[in-house]
């Protein structure tokens, strides 16, 4: 499978459909759809600088237990306003977002970004960003830090006054994209289930010796490319050097007893959890300080689908009296949401097994299975996008539409659906659910439209199970698709 189009990199000189572009800064969120030189847009009621935010992640809609996932969240203060990145929260100190975890399995991820930095480097002034969870029991969740290229950069702690903070490090003059995770800080227990605040915060001062203004005032004094280069490289090389001592210093303020003493890498250790095994409590404390975030996502996930899926579905086969096989079966599931079920078992049962993984199972495996597989952040999205299309249009419309009906034009307007279904689409007062199946229709459409779908379709979420283990096999796509090279060369992006 080849995917060649990441439709979050702007390409000015492309003929598509529909580019998607979003504006920052919590005044307005703009959207601006081109065909070829005529631009068409609409932009939602304008929403002050300084009015408050306040974010809610509702379980039920909002996907966002992957860092891959690109989810929207409604502001419960002007209902007409979205956003995918929750920087808006800076805006207002009285801003938030309130999350719930739901389980000691559930893990929530935030997109934030920070652009403004550049800006205020260029000006020779130094801003510090400080990001609060707060909870009743603030102490029962884990809020973690991650740059784009995946390395943790920095672990909340408790700030004295019941909550957890921690600190963007000053010197990151790297990136200004971040991924924030939380979780349930005992997973052995359900006391981390509940809602928790994040709060972001903001504090300027004028810093000519900070990194950020050095390295914006070297960049700009630099005669050529070559010079810009060498510069860059420079401060690449001290980011990692910073990364390496942070990470020394965590793993120094960990409780003696949770100091990891062993002989294993951290790749080996990642490599014990995607075979199922349980690490000790310093073996985790050190994975999770030391292990790039997509590395440590494959690992994790594919640890739940070794020692929890197939015990789920024992389960629940026992309840409804499904016999399940004795000999091997697999289990494949399409972008379409279409269940097979393979193996030496009669049609019959085969059906009730088929019937019991759609009603219990079905999103939970594909989601799974895509997160433990071997692909790039953007061949992720595109899949992943027509699942979540195909999965709403066909709930929403009781099986009567899918994917292939819908038209957009070049306005920009979605057809072909039942007329509310289109009218909430179209609308400018969709909450953000729709808004975000609106998005994915017209990226699948752009992509569609320059290279088919052939690619997309083909994937396939796959399980084996034998002796009551599973494992995952099926298509996991190559990786041959354009690079998320980053601003510096020898680092990756991950989102």
């Amino acid at each position: 499978m080849v995917f060649l189009y990441n439709p979050w990199i702007p390409r000015g000189d492309d003929k598509m459909g529909h580019y998607v572009h979003y504006i920052g800064g919590g005044i307005v969120d703009s959207k601006i759809y081109e065909t070829g030189n005529a631009a068409k847009s609409f932009k939602s009621p304008m929403k002050e600088l300084n009015e408050q935010t306040v974010l809610i992640e509702n379980a039920k809609t909002n996907k966002n237990d992957s860092y891959h996932q690109h989810t929207k969240y409604d502001d419960q203060v002007d209902r007409y306003y979205s956003t995918y990145d929750i920087g808006t929260l800076l805006h207002n100190n009285e801003s938030y977002l309130e999350g719930t975890i739901d389980s000691k399995y559930d893990v929530d991820y935030y997109s934030f970004s920070y652009p403004q930095k550049s800006f205020y480097s260029k000006m020779g002034i130094s801003s510090e960003i400080t990001i609060s969870l707060e909870s009743k029991n603030s102490q029962a969740y884990n809020l973690v830090l991650y740059d784009l290229y995946g390395n943790q950069i920095g672990i909340a702690t408790d700030d004295g006054h019941g909550n957890k903070q921690l600190t963007v490090p000053n010197w990151d003059c790297v990136t200004s994209d971040y991924v924030i995770r939380v979780e349930n800080s005992n997973m052995t227990s359900d006391s981390g289930e509940g809602s928790y605040r994040i709060k972001i915060t903001e504090t300027k001062n004028r810093d000519t010796s900070s990194s950020n203004v050095q390295h914006s005032q070297e960049i700009a004094n630099a005669d050529n490319s070559e010079e810009k280069n060498a510069i860059k490289q420079k401060y690449e090389k001290t980011y990692q050097s910073e990364i390496d001592k942070l990470h020394q210093m965590q793993f120094e303020a960990l409780p003696e007893d949770e100091k990891y003493s062993g002989t294993d890498s951290v790749e080996e250790l990642l490599n014990k959890m995607k075979k199922g095994e349980q690490l000790s409590v310093s073996e985790m404390a050190y994975v999770k300080i030391f292990a790039n975030l997509s590395d440590y996502e494959r690992a994790e996930k594919s640890n739940y689908i070794k020692n929890d899926f197939y015990a789920e579905i024992e389960r629940i086969a026992n309840e409804k009296g499904i016999e399940l096989p004795d000999t091997s079966w697999k289990i494949e599931i399409d972008v379409s949401g279409t269940i097979t079920i393979n193996g030496d078992i009669t049609e019959e049962n085969k059906e009730q097994i088929k019937n019991m993984i759609s009603e219990n199972f079905a999103d939970d495996m594909w989601e799974k299975y895509i997160q433990t597989a071997d692909i790039s952040n953007t061949q992720y999205r595109l899949v992943n996008a027509y699942y979540e299309v195909e999965q709403f249009i066909q709930k929403a419309t009781n099986g009567q539409y899918s994917f292939d009906d819908i038209n957009v034009d070049d306005n920009g307007k979605i057809t072909g659906l039942p007329e509310k279904m289109c009218k909430i689409m179209n609308s400018q007062e969709a909450n953000a659910k729709y808004e975000e199946i609106r998005d994915n229709i017209y990226m699948l459409t752009d992509y569609k439209n320059q290279y088919g779908l052939e690619d997309i379709l083909a994937f396939k979420a796959g399980y084996n199970i034998s002796d009551s283990e599973v494992s995952t096999v099926g298509t996991s796509g190559n990786n041959s698709v354009m690079d998320n090279a980053g601003y510096y060369k020898n680092m990756k992006t991950i989102i």
